[in-house]
């Protein structure tokens, strides 16, 4: 009944129809033992019976009505329901049956093994997993075993980007770039090497880059798991209400993703809800006591939300502050002579640093590197701390005095292969190698700096300066 029910809907699949309701009820039986469907009502539309119905269809996906592996799933779950003489869905109330569905752990194991493997790959819950065709469905069950393939590119273009997330953790951006590029040489549609493709252009901050990824990996598994990744998108790309409900999302499912957490504040931050943010990164500080982020932004959240009264911020001890994000924002906070304005602009906020979750991991506490700054007329000056600061104020680590250069104007982040340049709000802006600074730009080698009227050179190496 199987191998005639799959070549039966192979046919029909073939002329551009789709049942949508396949089920025992569904299925009559002749005087002389022959199996035929019935009631093709609901053909090629987005319906069906739900102990029936594949787990993309309850998951508001854009899933086409036209779409065979719906059927697939339909039909594996009335073999199972055939063979045991009970659904096993059945009963389950609404709200559980999409994760039962999606848990995948109905299918028993006193069956015989090769009806099991069918069965489970029928019924898995990633359509890109099931059979691809009712043809395959049927092959499967003449043959008694699921098919294998094995690609040999695809397992070494898997190992390569292991290797390639192995290095993004340890920031080593070009070589882990490399990594994913020859890892989809080998296999255009490796999600994992799309992934962290995408991931290494986010954390670089091209946004556009890490969308083509992204996609790319979506368009080969519509659940390949780059929901955190696609909120912090988002939020590069200034879609706060879009990032705080995937990134709420994403958290729902993986709750002690603090990467995630902090995204979230980010977003909280952005849009000035401070009120919101304090509670949310009161509620972490705690669990995520790994990671000294936190420890900045809910300082920055509170000072915010109007907390502290200014008897309070003068009696901290800036000599015990480890943490040169929240040492900096404390000295902006507190000068005596404002580089910014309460109501105007600059804006507090702008002179303020929201502190990325990489920079405040216990990896991120070793000694800062040398960095270099050539202001020309022969003066480089040299730095070994995590912070530099530039602007007109004499309080800057580089005091730079030619017209068009902000009180506060830059910092540049100096942590070991993760230097960046922050732009202060300034009115006259950044230019890195001639292009606009939006935010801050990452710092690899040596970059042309200009600052208002004022170009220098930052190199990470000093030789890099001759």
């Amino acid at each position: 009944w199987g191998e005639t029910l799959a070549r039966t809907l192979e046919v029909v699949h073939g002329r551009g129809i789709v049942h949508h309701d396949i089920k025992p009820q569904n299925l009559l039986i002749t005087a002389d033992g022959r199996i035929k469907i019935a009631d093709f009502g609901i053909a090629n539309r987005k319906w069906g019976t739900r102990d029936y119905m594949a787990p993309e269809m309850f998951l508001a996906e854009d899933v086409a009505s036209s779409d065979a592996r719906i059927d697939i799933y339909a039909l594996g779950i009335t073999l199972l329901e055939l063979l045991l003489g009970s659904n096993p869905l059945r009963n389950t109330p609404v709200q559980e049956l999409t994760r039962t569905k999606i848990r995948h752990d109905f299918v028993p194991d006193h069956l015989e093994r090769w009806v099991q493997e069918i069965l489970l790959k029928a019924t898995h819950p990633t359509p890109e997993q099931r059979f691809q065709t009712m043809d395959e469905f049927r092959e499967a069950i003449e043959s008694r075993r699921v098919p294998y393939a094995f690609d040999q590119d695809r397992i070494k273009a898997q190992k390569i980007a292991g290797r390639a997330t192995r290095l993004l953790a340890r920031k080593k951006w070009r070589s882990a770039a490399k990594a994913c590029e020859a890892a989809l040489s080998l296999a255009p549609d490796c999600v994992a090497a799309l992934i962290v493709a995408g991931r290494t252009e986010l954390l670089l901050k091209r946004p556009v880059l890490a969308k083509e990824y992204f996609a790319r990996a979506l368009g080969t598994n519509p659940r390949a798991p780059v929901q955190r990744e696609l909120g912090w998108l988002a939020l590069e790309e200034g879609l706060y209400a879009q990032a705080i409900s995937m990134l709420s999302d994403h958290l729902q499912r993986n709750a002690a993703d603090f990467e995630a957490y902090n995204l979230l504040l980010h977003c909280f931050y952005l849009t000035r809800r401070y009120e919101v943010g304090n509670e949310c990164v009161t509620a972490i500080m705690d669990e995520a006591a790994g990671n000294d982020c936190f420890r900045n932004n809910a300082f920055l959240f509170r000072f915010l939300d109007d907390r502290f009264t200014p008897d309070y911020l003068s009696k901290i001890d800036r000599e015990q502050i480890p943490n040169p994000f929240l040492s900096l924002n404390l000295e902006v906070i507190t000068e005596a002579q404002k580089s910014w304005s309460r109501d105007g602009e600059p804006s507090l906020q702008s002179k303020l640093i929201f502190q990325d979750y990489r920079f405040g991991s216990v990896e991120t506490r070793k000694k800062a590197p040398m960095m270099f700054v050539d202001c020309g007329e022969g003066q480089v000056f040299r730095f070994q701390k995590p912070l530099i600061t530039l602007g007109r104020y004499a309080c800057n680590d580089i005091q730079l005095k030619q017209n068009g250069i902000s009180r506060r104007h830059a910092v540049v982040v100096n942590y070991p292969d993760d230097a960046w340049l922050y732009d202060l709000g300034s009115q006259t802006g950044i230019r890195v190698d001639g292009e606009r600074v939006a935010g801050k730009a990452f710092l690899d080698g040596v970059h042309t700096v200009q600052i208002g009227a004022l170009q220098i050179r930052i190199a990470t190496k000093e030789s890099l300066l001759i």
